[in-house]
């Protein structure tokens, strides 16, 4: 029995050894034939001079079939852990090539713009915040950071509560479809129509003519001077709040 035994367990572990060893070179092997099938698509994506439907074609296949490979490689080599390092590691495998995505794309150039920021307009002098204070400092900046404080503020905070507003009362009305689609329809409508449309709104004519603009219509009719609305789009800050006016219109729904 000790016979039969001891080249059984020798066995076992050769096997074993070389289980392990070919799961070690397999484990290299795909992502590295993943990484160099990518890169080639990547070069022949950047020099090729292939017909541009040709290049669209291969793209698409290139992207969409490179990021199911690369979840099926990274998945794969997971899965040839235990059960718990698995369990642990795999949430991060779906994860980790958007978060890879993002950091490349979003969180490096914002990294490097800041410290591209700190130099001079060569890029060669290192000036510290000496651009930051000069363009908070600067008149011009200040009133473009005015407007659109004034935009984010009243424009998105108005359309917001309005909205919110619209909503609980029209749950509450016999008329709740008619009502929501009358609220609706000004999110269907293009910002040239609404400017056209509101353009009438603000239209004014003179004292002797009759108004076809809505707002100066209603001044006449309640005895006041027609007022010269269009004339206020360029001045500050009016011209911001009339504005404004179309968005909040436009976006309450």
């Amino acid at each position: 029995m000790q016979q039969s035994t001891t080249p059984g367990r020798g066995g076992g572990i050769a096997g074993l050894l070389t289980s392990t060893v070919g799961r070690l070179l397999i484990s290299f092997l795909i992502p590295a034939i993943s990484f160099i099938v990518l890169w080639q698509g990547f070069i022949f994506l950047r020099d090729s001079d292939a017909p541009k439907l040709i290049i669209s074609i291969v793209a698409i296949i290139w992207g969409v079939g490179g990021v199911a490979l690369l979840f099926w490689v990274f998945n794969w080599l997971v899965e040839q852990l235990s059960d718990d390092w698995t369990a642990r590691l795999q949430p991060y495998v779906f994860v980790g090539p958007a978060m890879a995505i993002l950091i490349w794309y979003l969180a490096l150039p914002t990294v490097r713009t800041f410290w591209i920021s700190l130099f001079d307009r060569t890029s060669d002098n290192f000036v510290w915040f000496q651009n930051y204070v000069a363009v908070f400092t600067e008149r011009s900046m200040i009133e473009a950071f005015r407007n659109n404080l004034m935009w984010l503020i009243v424009g998105t905070g108005l359309s917001v509560s309005f909205g919110l507003l619209i909503a609980v009362l029209a749950d509450r009305s016999r008329f709740e479809r008619v009502a929501k689609s009358l609220i609706f329809l000004p999110m269907a409508i293009s910002f040239v129509g609404a400017g056209i449309i509101w353009n009438f709104i603000y239209e004014v004519k003179p004292v002797s003519a009759p108004q076809i603009g809505l707002l100066n219509a209603l001044f006449v009719a309640l005895g006041a001077q027609p007022q010269p609305f269009p004339a206020w789009t360029d001045i500050a800050p009016w011209n911001n709040l009339f504005l404004i006016i179309i968005v909040i219109w436009l976006q309450t729904g």
